[in-house]
C-alpha cells in the first residue's frame, strides 16, 4: 500500500470501519461552538449505543440520536511539514472521540522519507507536555493486508450496584447519588461506584520495566526507600464516584492489537496498544461517563473536576451552583471541554 494518496487511505479506513460494524463518516466536523474552530476530520468511526438507551442521559452528546464519537483519524498522505503534523495532533487533542489516530504515508513523502519518524517524535512530545489520551500513530503500510475482522460488539454486566456510603465520606451526598442512580437507571449502561480508571494498568505495564528508579521515598525524614511493586505506589489513582459505561470486544479490540503488532518497537509509546497486545485482551472497558459529586464550594470540589479530565469520554461534576465559575475557568484554561456542570439544586 505504498504511495497512497490521502483519498486512498481514507477509503481504506472507511472499509475497515464498516467491516468492524461501525458507522463511518468522511470529512466530518463535530458540533461547532459559535465563534470557535471546529476541525474537519478525514475519517470518523461512530459507535451505535442505541441498545444501551444512552439517549436517556446524554441525548445532546449523541450524533443522529444513536451514535457516540468513537474514533477519529487525521491523514497525511504525502510530504508535509512538522507544523502540519503538529496541527494534526492538535486537532486530535480537540476530538470528542475517545480513540484518535494520526496516519502518515512515509513512502509517499518524496525525497524526505521521514514523515513517520518526525510524526512519532511529535506525538510523543505533545502527549508528554499536554497530557496523555488514547492518541496513536501509524503508517499507511500498516493497513496493508490486514486480517479479516469480526464485527465489534458491546455488552454490560447488568447488575446495578447499590451505593452504601456518601461520596468522599459525605453522608449528605447519598440523596444526590440516589437521584443520579435513578437518572442513570433510565439507560441500560453498566453502573459502577468508586471506579479506578484502567489507564493505570496500561501505563504501569510499561513504566515498571522502564522507570528510571525502581524505588520510592516512603519517609522524607529518614529517607526510607521502598521498592515500587504496584501502580498504586507510583501514581495517584482516583476513585470516581460513579461511572457508567460498557465493554467493547470483537473487531475493534482485534484491530488495536493488530496495529500494536505492526508498530513493533514503537508500540511502547502507546500504553493501551502495548498492554492489549501483551495481555491479548479480548474486551476493553469503555468509560462513557464519569461523575463526581461535590457538596461544597472548595478545593476538594476542584479535585473532583480534575479527576474527570482524561479518563472518561464525558464527565459530570455534580456540585452547587456557586461552583459554576470555578468549573468554567478550569474548562477554559485546562481544556476540559468534555465536562458538564450539573447543579445539585436542579436534581
Amino acid at each position: 500500500m505504498s504511495k497512497l494518496s490521502t483519498k486512498s487511505i481514507q477509503s481504506e479506513l472507511c472499509k475497515i470501519g464498516q467491516e468492524l460494524g461501525l458507522h463511518v463518516k468522511q470529512e466530518y466536523s463535530f458540533k461547532k461552538v459559535q465563534g470557535m474552530y471546529a476541525p474537519r476530520y478525514d475519517v470518523v468511526w461512530l459507535l451505535d449505543v442505541s441498545e444501551f438507551a444512552v439517549h436517556e442521559i446524554l441525548s445532546t452528546s449523541l450524533i443522529d440520536g444513536q451514535y457516540i464519537p468513537f474514533t477519529a483519524f487525521e491523514i497525511e498522505g504525502s510530504t508535509t511539514s512538522s507544523k502540519n503534523q503538529l496541527g494534526n495532533v492538535g486537532n486530535l487533542k480537540l476530538s470528542p472521540c475517545f480513540f484518535n489516530f494520526l496516519v502518515v504515508d512515509n513512502a509517499a513523502a518524496g525525497k524526505e522519507n521521514d514523515t513517520y519518524r518526525r510524526a512519532m517524535k511529535i506525538v510523543r512530545t505533545i502527549q508528554r507536555v499536554m497530557g496523555e489520551r488514547p492518541l496513536f500513530l501509524l503508517d499507511a503500510c500498516m493497513l496493508e493486508n490486514l486480517p479479516k475482522f469480526e464485527k465489534t460488539f458491546s455488552r454490560v454486566n447488568a447488575e446495578k450496584k447499590a451505593r452504601l456510603k456518601g461520596s468522599g465520606g459525605e453522608k449528605g451526598s447519598i440523596p444526590v447519588a440516589e437521584k443520579l442512580f435513578y437518572t442513570l437507571g433510565q439507560s441500560n449502561l453498566q453502573i459502577d461506584y468508586d471506579f479506578t480508571p484502567d489507564y493505570f494498568k496500561w501505563a504501569f505495564h510499561l513504566d515498571k520495566k522502564y522507570m528510571p528508579s525502581k524505588q520510592f521515598t516512603f519517609d522524607p525524614v529518614s529517607f526510607e526507600q521502598k521498592d515500587v511493586k504496584q501502580d498504586s505506589q507510583y501514581y495517584y489513582k482516583p476513585k470516581i464516584d460513579i461511572v457508567a459505561g460498557f465493554y467493547i470486544g470483537g473487531g475493534f479490540v482485534d484491530f488495536l492489537k493488530e496495529i500494536a503488532l505492526r508498530l513493533k518497537s514503537d508500540a511502547v509509546h502507546f500504553p493501551l496498544l502495548q498492554y492489549a497486545l501483551d495481555k491479548q485482551l479480548e474486551e476493553l472497558y469503555f468509560p462513557l461517563l464519569g461523575i463526581e459529586i461535590e457538596m461544597k464550594e472548595s478545593k476538594h470540589a476542584l479535585g473532583g473536576l480534575m479527576n474527570l479530565t482524561n479518563f472518561h469520554q464525558f464527565g459530570w461534576v455534580v456540585a452547587p451552583a456557586e461552583m459554576g465559575p470555578y468549573i468554567e475557568t478550569y474548562k477554559h484554561h485546562l481544556g476540559m471541554q468534555n465536562i458538564e456542570h450539573i447543579q445539585v439544586e436542579e436534581l
